[in-house]
């Protein structure tokens, strides 16, 4: 009998073994690999992904009250700024031009400018591990204006002098508005405004301190 026919069954074994491929067990593991490596790169992920989501959302409030002011001295109209919920509960800051300031005033007469939604899971909250920003205009609330929680009653406005005001009393008025996500102090954003000068700052924390942005 030849070398070749003796080789025979044990070349076809191999050939049998090279085209049968990976064993379920096998592809089990590869699988169960990927997802663990997966898993921890999402973890590893989430806290820049938040952070970058706060950064985003502080810029769309400094710009609205940015843009608010230099609407109102452009155009000499009083712009009321507000922070309301969308209708999916996700928080929204919104510009109002007001064209009537008494409590008679004619329907429609106000128009809204813009309305801006933040992206979830970045809300409108205070971080206590975090201390006020240097401005020091209060942090026992969310949105703090005056020390009330929220804007003033009568609301709050940009007037043609670029002034932030209260609505009742048309004095100037200091703010700040604190967002993030909430429980992560890295992910702590401020915008705060100083109601003489209508002077609008944003403020971005390392987990421990503010730094303007």
């Amino acid at each position: 009998m030849s070398k070749q026919t003796e080789m025979g069954p044990m070349s076809a074994l191999r050939t049998a073994n090279r085209e049968r491929g990976f064993s379920m067990l096998e592809l089990a593991f590869v699988v169960m690999m990927i997802l663990i490596v997966s898993a921890m790169a999402y973890f590893q992920f989430q806290p820049a992904l938040q952070s970058a989501r706060s950064d985003a959302a502080m810029r769309e409030v400094l710009d609205q009250l940015r843009q608010a002011r230099e609407y109102s001295i452009v155009n000499r109209r009083y712009v009321q700024v507000t922070f309301p919920s969308s209708s999916s509960g996700l928080p929204e800051v919104q510009l109002t031009e007001m064209n009537s300031l008494t409590t008679t005033e004619t329907a429609g007469s106000n128009v809204v400018l813009s309305t801006v939604t933040l992206e979830s899971p970045v809300v409108y909250t205070v971080i206590s591990t975090m201390p006020d920003t240097p401005d020091g205009y209060g942090k026992a609330h969310a949105i703090e204006f005056e020390g009330a929680n929220g804007v003033p009653t009568a609301g709050m406005l940009f007037q043609s002098d670029g002034e932030l005001v209260d609505g009742a009393s048309y004095q100037p008025i200091n703010g700040t508005v604190f967002l993030g996500v909430a429980g992560n102090a890295v992910s702590a954003r401020a915008v705060s405004v100083m109601g003489a000068t209508g002077r609008v700052r944003g403020w971005r924390s390392n987990g421990n301190t503010w730094t303007e942005f």
